[in-house]
């Protein structure tokens, strides 16, 4: 392991991928030990899979408990997607409010929103989210992803195109609403485009992660 390192001083994303049974879990763990204790670096090992076991490996819940912290330089997090996919709603229902001036989200906005979040992909779109995220803060020297087993590992991995393309489609519209109401909001004055122009900037945010994180993965 030592000479696979110092062979790829860039490497900094270490992912464990394949079919159930062999080990990923494991060898991810034991990667980020090596990494931690043995080598002095600030790693993060990160479990994808929904039946993640690293609470079982570290002998510790930490399902859904945040980043945790098992001795130097060695942090373990199992996310737990659906508080994620809550935490997504809040923002959401907080977004709309702060941008619309609203007290109360309108009924049917409020249960498209609770729909939106039970789409079937939504898991894997939550977890690559919290990846992306992640990676995009830049605070470990070497991140280890534990992928799920093959088929949920191919699925979260095209989540990277269809955001993407999801992305372009949602900013493709606010740029066109955008244009159409240009006249209205100048002489209405800045503050519903400044709305706008903070939904696009938000877009534009989320975009630039997820394609960076694309690119790790491919």
């Amino acid at each position: 392991m030592r000479e696979f390192f110092e062979r790829r001083p860039e490497l900094k994303v270490i992912i464990y991928a394949g079919k159930g049974g062999l080990g990923k879990t494991t060898c991810s763990a034991a990667t980020a030990y090596w990494l931690a204790i043995k080598k002095g670096k600030k790693c993060l090992c990160f479990s994808t899979d929904p039946q993640a076991s690293l609470s079982d490996i570290f002998e510790r819940d930490i399902f859904g408990k945040g980043v945790q912290s098992f001795g130097p330089g060695l942090y373990v997090l199992e996310i737990d997607a659906d508080k994620r996919i809550a935490e997504y709603q809040e923002e959401i229902r907080r977004k709309i409010k702060e941008m619309y001036g609203l007290d109360k989200i309108p009924k049917e906005i409020d249960e498209y929103i609770k729909s939106a979040a039970a789409e079937p992909a939504m898991h894997e779109s939550a977890t690559y989210d919290a990846m992306a995220d992640l990676l995009a803060k830049g605070e470990y020297d070497y991140y280890i992803f534990d992928m799920p087993p093959f088929g949920h590992g191919i699925r979260m991995v095209s989540m990277a195109f269809i955001l993407d393309a999801w992305i372009d489609k949602i900013t493709e519209a606010r740029m066109e609403a955008q244009k159409y109401r240009e006249a209205i909001e100048i002489l209405r004055g800045t503050v519903e485009m400044e709305r706008e122009d903070m939904m696009l900037k938000d877009l534009q945010d989320i975009r630039e992660k997820l394609d960076f994180f694309r690119d790790v993965l491919t």
